[in-house]
């Protein structure tokens, strides 16, 4: 920001220039309430005191501006005053060619009123300008140029007068003392709406990226849930089960280097994520060289054993189509299972929404019966979704801490 406070950024200028305008608002709408009761009020006194010739010309000049504050009003409710700044001006030089008229009505019966004509006008000129210093909303340099063109036009007004030369310099000393300080309040007010609007964007920009890491931690629920202080613990009875994992991790172990490795993980997990994207499949956590997954559960977008084979299948898929990128001999086995689980988040630090159950069990499991680069599925898994996709005939293993199990192979 410059002296004349202005943000470099167009756009980043347009989004203040529109919040700020926008609270204060209903600030600026009051004041014009305000501006017209005093017009009133004092149209309602001076028949008290003024004759009947300067009546007419007060009341005519008054009922202009109670119009045009009615106007004003109006146009300060609609969208439009949010963007349009040359408001401002607008609306305070009409209300200085108003005080003009008056005074130089008013000056006439000055001997009845004891009134002067400058006088007047020092008290209006400081009026006006401490008036528009806290109007011109998120507009510091078009108040400048108009509080400036309107001291210039009061000096060359003052320059033609016949007064003496002390006179003229306590007027001028009088309004600039008025004209210094409604520049220093304006620019004051502009430049701490600047800083404070500038933190909000930086603390809004980090919240986003705070909030981007914690949903990727965390389902978006979840998450909100948490903050609200609440248990997270779910039952669900019917979610199926993704167990995925590289065929001879150890192998690959011994013969790569630790760098090649983690780079060969790193791909994996990757191509997991972008299959488990398309297919609204929810990715639970990677254990060593296995990928856990579910859908079904808490944030898939769509649930069932049908999105799970789909997965496994692009999985492979992508696998085979990186072992020949990469010329190293990588494949997965996938074990899918399908039944109840209990969901929720547990601890207090390094939070995650994790999944338990005999479930889970199952599909790990199943998941060491699967060929390389091939599906295994139980058969509650398989009668979910038998029509979609050709199944080899079952066959009966036992699994550990399960016993006999129906497996079904499905060739990818």
């Amino acid at each position: 920001m410059a002296v004349f406070n202005r943000f470099e950024d167009p756009a980043t200028e347009r989004d203040y220039v529109a919040e700020e305008r926008g609270k204060w608002r209903p600030g600026v709408r009051w004041l014009t309430v305000i501006a017209m009761g005093i017009f009133v009020v004092f149209a309602m006194m001076n028949p008290l005191f003024f004759p009947t010739e300067t009546l007419a010309i007060y009341n005519m000049v008054s009922m202009a501006m109670i119009v045009s504050l009615i106007v004003a009003y109006i146009v300060i409710g609609r969208e439009e005053y949010l963007r349009w700044r040359w408001l401002d001006p607008l609306m305070f030089t009409l209300l200085a060619v108003a005080a003009v008229v008056l005074m130089q009505a008013l000056a006439d019966p000055a001997n009845e009123t004891e009134t002067s004509l400058y006088g007047m006008m020092v008290i209006n000129m400081a009026v006006i300008l401490v008036f528009a210093a806290v109007t011109f909303v998120a507009n510091f340099r078009w108040f400048a140029a108009w509080a400036c063109t309107l001291m210039a036009a009061y000096l060359g007004f003052l320059a033609l007068a016949p007064l003496p030369v002390f006179p003229r310099i306590y007027m001028v000393a009088n309004v600039g003392m008025f004209f210094s300080f409604a520049m220093f309040v304006n620019w004051v007010l502009d430049y701490r709406a600047r800083i404070i609007f500038e933190t909000n964007r930086e603390l809004a920009a980090e919240k986003a990226k705070t909030e981007t890491l914690l949903y990727n931690v965390l389902p978006q629920q979840i998450a909100e849930r948490l903050r609200a202080g609440e248990a997270v613990a779910d039952s669900f009875s019917d979610v199926t089960v993704i167990f995925a994992d590289i065929v001879g991790f150890s192998v690959l172990a011994r013969n790569l280097s630790p760098g090649h490795l983690v780079r060969l993980l790193n791909k994996f997990f990757s191509l997991a994520d972008k299959c488990a994207e398309w297919h609204g499949v929810e990715k639970v956590k990677t254990i060593g060289d296995a990928y856990l997954a579910v859908a079904g559960g808490t944030a898939s977008s769509s649930g069932g054993a049908l999105e799970a084979i789909n997965f496994a299948r692009d999985l492979i898929s992508e696998i085979r189509a990186l072992a020949e990128e990469s010329g190293i001999d990588v494949a997965v086995r996938v074990g899918v299972h399908t039944g109840p689980v209990v969901g929720g988040v547990v601890g207090s630090s390094r939070l995650a929404y994790d999944y338990w159950g005999d479930t889970m069990n199952v599909a790990s499991r199943i998941e060491g019966t699967a060929r390389p680069n091939g599906i295994a599925v139980s058969s509650a898994t398989y009668h979910q979704c038998a029509g979609a996709h050709d199944f080899e005939p079952p066959e009966v293993l036992v699994l550990k801490g399960v016993g006999e199990t129906e497996i079904r192979h499905l060739a990818v």
